[in-house]
């Protein structure tokens, strides 16, 4: 980002970017580093940037053999209504049948005015000791030789929030390599002063991908946890980046069943802003590939990574005809102009946003912004 801006200031230019990754760490508010870097840049006229809401979307299997809902169930939320109260929190190792060594990361925020305790539950053993305000457990070993960390940090630096993060770690050490037990680990938060109890929870991205033998040991994988269909809670799953302010935040519209497609992310953010903005046809895109040889020029994909390139594409036909636009501009004009799916109407959707992108309503909006009349007395 901080290359292509050099770029338009040194050229005068007004530029549209497109970011489409995402991940699910910390608070889904606006407030990590990154999202906060973007805003600031994003405040003198003549930039965009739009972030793909993310592929968590899909909360239950389409069928049988479908794994896809381990991609979507990243999200839970739920209160604590009185001190002394528990609540638990279903999370997930399952590996695919595989042994899953790859570290899985699990963040719970809740508000400032509250003070929670954690304890977490390995399948097939017993509780690990509770950690209240200000503690913290660091690479403790378990029966099978696997780690775990866990924290309990007041006043996140960046938003005030309190943060509570377990981490589950394999064991790289030993001669064998000992991955995540897999089956259900149980976390307990426990309020222990309560003045509103709220609290949200992610677990960070993790794609499955085999990572091949190691030594003498095979079937090894990067493999995502996840929450039980009991503790899924199936709205807030946009990814961290789509949640800063000024940012295009982009869904996935399904043009053939002109619905949202399964896997498209779910807003609002976890400070209720109404993310994503507009949907954008995202499902079996054909473009071009990148960085491939004369025989592989193009790609067909799905997923919110397809849709958000188009958006971009619509910003920059918006900034050619009015370059003195802002982001806030150019998200209002997108907004106003956007069309709702069949069936609906035009309030904010989760998973919709305020509707499809209308390009050419868009470009026709931006080119009389600065028209001003003046009504002389």
């Amino acid at each position: 980002l901080e290359y292509l801006t050099d770029i338009a200031v040194e050229r005068g230019l007004p530029i549209s970017i497109n970011i489409s990754l995402g991940t699910n760490g910390h608070a889904h508010d606006g407030s990590d580093a990154a999202s906060r870097w973007i805003d600031n840049e994003l405040l003198l006229p003549g930039r965009a940037v739009t972030v793909a809401a993310g592929n968590a979307g899909q909360d239950s299997p389409l069928a049988s053999d479908d794994l896809g809902f381990v991609m979507g169930r990243i999200h839970t939320s739920g209160r604590i209504k009185a001190q002394g109260l528990t609540e638990d929190i279903q999370w997930c190792v399952i590996g695919n049948g595989f042994t899953d060594v790859s570290e899985n990361e699990l963040e719970i925020w809740y508000p400032c005015q509250d003070r929670f305790s954690i304890r977490v539950k390995p399948p097939g053993q017993g509780w690990t000791r509770e950690v209240h305000a200000n503690e913290f457990i660091e690479n403790m070993q378990l029966a099978d030789g696997s780690f775990i960390s866990i924290y309990n940090d007041l006043y996140h630096p960046t938003n005030g929030l309190n943060c509570l993060s377990a981490y589950l770690s394999p064991n790289f050490n030993a001669n064998q390599i000992v991955p995540i037990k897999s089956g259900i680990w149980q976390v307990r938060i426990k309020g222990e002063e309560v003045r509103n109890g709220e609290y949200h929870a992610w677990i960070e991205r993790d794609d499955p991908r085999p990572l091949g033998p190691i030594g003498e040991q095979r079937d090894l994988w990067n493999f995502p946890s996840f929450f039980s269909q009991l503790s899924n809670v199936d709205d807030t799953s946009i990814s961290s980046l789509a949640c800063a302010r000024n940012v295009i935040s982009v869904g996935n519209l399904d043009l053939a069943i002109e619905k949202v497609n399964v896997t498209s992310s779910q807003g609002p953010t976890r400070d209720k802003r109404t993310k994503p903005e507009v949907i954008a046809p995202g499902t079996n895109i054909t473009a071009a590939k990148g960085f491939a040889g004369p025989d592989e020029l193009w790609i067909s994909m799905t997923g919110t990574s397809m849709a958000a390139p188009i958006v971009c594409g619509v910003a920059a036909q918006m900034l050619e005809v009015e370059p003195q636009l802002t982001s806030a501009q150019i998200q209002g004009i997108m907004v106003r102009t956007s069309t709702p799916l069949p069936g609906t109407d035009y309030e904010w959707k989760n998973d919709s946003g305020f509707g499809v992108i209308s390009p050419q309503s868009c470009v026709d909006e931006a080119k009389g912004i600065f028209k001003k009349t003046d009504l002389k007395p």
